[in-house]
């Protein structure tokens, strides 16, 4: 990479640290749970207008959608802005909402998964929209404010180029990487297996036939697949967990006949929905008579959008080599001043939509680790977030000249 212009971004986001501080603050001090994030896109769509961004809108999902640049390279940077609710505020060193700066770190919900991301994405942006006021670079960078991502991932990228033709070549993640190179994921996706009983009155069960009794070869079967599901480098093994069972009769003193499960599976590479869903039906078949269904999920978007998506988010990987792969180790090096490192993610995140159904190349980098997303314990340690803004500012040109730009 040119050294002057390394020097350059240098600069910007050097001058730009307590900016960058304070953006992730006043994130974090909006609540944005999945559904509500109205406020947060406003704020963030005013903050791009104020720092130069050439675009800065929502789609019709209710997404903030920021643009710098015209160049022929399209790169799409993403962070879901929603997040998951709070419900242990006592379990928390310092109030969820208040975005605490101590001990070198900022702390609250959403600090980690993700807006620490999006404060790097925007300030990243601020100092392209300062170097470039034409916008004259060799790439169009959007970014993303993401919402829903919680409960269905996926699904705002996923409209995001289909009902607005939005195609980017490349994107990246800022879900939590500790300032990794993350290069796919396991898949998950949701199953329901039911199983129908005849009601009878508790005093005359034998009348009956209870179908929690018919369901309980088949949990014993799945806690036994688990066991057995394969291992692939470099995603680990697939599993199957039971997450939450139920049941219905006339009341508590009936025999119930209706019983239902939710399962979650997460599959590894060579893992598919279609194999997924046989492995289910045929444990039904060896052990009893019950229904399998993959789930659809419903809900309406802050803007009041309906969002309609099954509930299967495939694998995704990309090879080590992949000249995406090669410019996130090399601008990781730059920004970090170490060797870069790789890895995979063992959650899942908005890739489903980019990598795993649309196959564009799709990477990874943010601060953070990820074993604290959802947690009480979340933090960003503001040497990383700086780190993680630099990366932002110099990755698109480590990119296209990788490619050859």
């Amino acid at each position: 990479m040119d050294s002057t212009l390394k020097a350059r971004l240098h600069r910007q986001i050097s001058s730009r640290r307590e900016e960058l501080a304070g953006l992730l603050q006043s994130l974090v001090r909006i609540p944005s749970f999945t559904g509500e994030e109205g406020p947060i896109v406003a704020f963030i769509l005013e903050r791009m207008q104020s720092l130069g961004f050439q675009e800065a809108r929502t789609d019709g999902l209710g997404s903030a959608v920021g643009r710098i640049g015209s160049g022929p390279l399209t790169i799409l940077y993403d962070a879901h802005i929603d997040t998951v609710r709070v419900t242990d505020p006592e379990a928390w060193e310092y109030p969820p909402f208040e975005g605490r700066i101590a001990d070198g770190a900022v702390h609250g919900r959403g600090a980690v998964d993700e807006k620490a991301a999006m404060a790097g994405f925007l300030v990243a942006g601020a100092a392209l929209a300062r170097l470039f006021p034409r916008g004259e670079l060799p790439f169009t960078l959007y970014v993303v404010g993401s919402v829903m991502e919680e409960d269905v991932d996926g699904f705002p990228l996923l409209y995001l180029m289909e009902k607005e033709g939005l195609k980017p070549d490349y994107v990246l993640l800022g879900e939590p990487t500790d300032l990794k190179v993350y290069r796919g994921q396991r898949g998950r996706m949701e199953l329901e297996i039911s199983t129908t009983g005849k009601a009878a009155h508790g005093a005359h069960n034998r009348l009956g036939v209870n179908a929690i009794y018919k369901m309980a070869p088949l949990l014993r079967a799945i806690e036994k697949l688990d066991r057995a599901l394969p291992k692939a480098v470099p995603l680990g093994r697939g599993s199957v967990t039971v997450s939450d069972i139920g049941s219905r009769g006339p009341s508590l003193c009936s025999v119930p006949d209706h019983c239902r499960v939710h399962i979650d599976r997460r599959l590894t590479a060579g893992e598919t929905r279609e194999g997924a869903l046989a492995q289910l039906q045929e444990l039904v078949g060896r052990h009893g008579e019950a229904r399998v269904e993959i789930p659809v999920y419903t809900a309406k978007s802050w803007k009041g959008t309906e969002v309609r998506q099954e509930a299967y988010f495939p694998t995704w990987i990309i090879d080590e080599e992949h000249p995406l792969v090669r410019a996130g180790m090399q601008a990781a090096h730059l920004a970090t001043g170490r060797k870069a490192r790789g890895g995979v993610w063992s959650f899942s995140t908005n890739g489903v939509a980019t990598a795993g159904h649309r196959g564009i190349p799709t990477i990874g980098f943010a601060p953070g680790k990820e074993e604290l997303a959802h947690s009480s314990r979340e933090r960003i340690e503001l040497k990383d977030l700086y780190k993680a803004a630099l990366f932002y500012a110099l990755f698109p040109f480590v990119l296209a000249e990788t490619l050859g730009g």
